[in-house]
């Protein structure tokens, strides 16, 4: 979906900016989760896991409607 949205010039930079990002998000919640887990204890853990994929599938769902509504403005 980047591909299709980054404008053609900077398609290169938008991707190497979600793997990064994607990395760092993963270094974060290894180094989280334990932390959680010890203090919270793995019913509130895996809660606060599962936030990460409920968000990117409402940020799909919001750049399908606007993809969607760009396509049938005339």
């Amino acid at each position: 979906m980047v591909t299709e949205v980054a404008p053609r010039h900077s398609v290169g930079t938008a991707l190497t900016l979600q793997t990064s990002l994607g990395f760092l998000l993963m270094g974060v919640t290894i180094q989280a989760v334990p932390i959680l887990e010890a203090g919270l204890g793995w019913a509130a853990a895996f809660p606060v896991l599962a936030l990460g994929p409920a968000a990117g599938i409402g940020a799909i769902r919001r750049l399908t409607r606007l993809r969607s509504d760009r396509e049938s403005e005339p």
